[in-house]
C-alpha cells in the first residue's frame, strides 16, 4: 500500500490552444486507428462539437474522474480542460514500471496530455500536442 506522503502529485499545465473554449466538455466519441486518436467533445455552451486529433499515440486510457483523485486533490491543479502533464502523471508511472515493454529511452520523447471531461477523463501518451478543429 502506498503511503500518502509517497504520492507524487501531477503537475499539469493548461494548453493555450484550449483557452478559446470555456467550461468542461463531455467526451462523446473516440476513434483510434493505430496512428491517430480522434476525440469528439461537446461543450454546454457550444452549438457544435469540437474535435481533438492526437498523432503519434503510444497509449491512452479513459477513466472516471473519481479514479484520478491525485489530480483533484492537488494544489498545483491547472485551469481549463486540456492539459499537458509536466510531471507526476500516468506517463511518469509507466516510465517506472518494470513490465512496460516500450523502450524507456524512446518514451522520454513522448509527453502526456489530459482531457478533463464531465464524468470521464482521457490521459494520452503521445508525440505531439493535439490539433483542435471545429466543424
Amino acid at each position: 500500500m502506498t503511503n500518502k506522503s509517497e504520492i507524487e502529485y501531477p503537475i499539469p499545465e493548461e494548453l493555450n490552444t484550449s483557452k478559446k473554449y470555456n467550461g468542461i466538455p463531455e467526451l462523446v466519441d473516440l476513434n483510434f486507428d493505430l496512428w491517430t486518436l480522434k476525440v469528439k467533445l461537446e461543450f454546454p455552451d457550444l452549438q457544435n462539437p469540437i474535435y481533438l486529433t492526437f498523432k503519434n499515440v503510444e497509449g491512452f486510457r479513459v477513466l472516471d474522474e473519481g479514479s484520478l483523485m491525485e489530480f483533484w486533490n492537488n494544489e498545483k491543479r491547472s485551469n481549463g480542460w486540456l492539459w499537458k502533464v509536466k510531471k507526476g502523471g500516468w506517463h511518469d508511472q509507466e516510465k517506472k514500471r518494470e513490465g512496460f515493454a516500450f523502450s524507456k529511452e524512446i518514451l522520454a520523447d513522448y509527453d502526456e496530455y489530459m482531457v478533463v471531461g464531465i464524468g470521464i477523463c482521457l490521459n494520452l501518451i503521445g508525440g505531439s500536442e493535439p490539433i483542435i478543429t471545429e466543424p
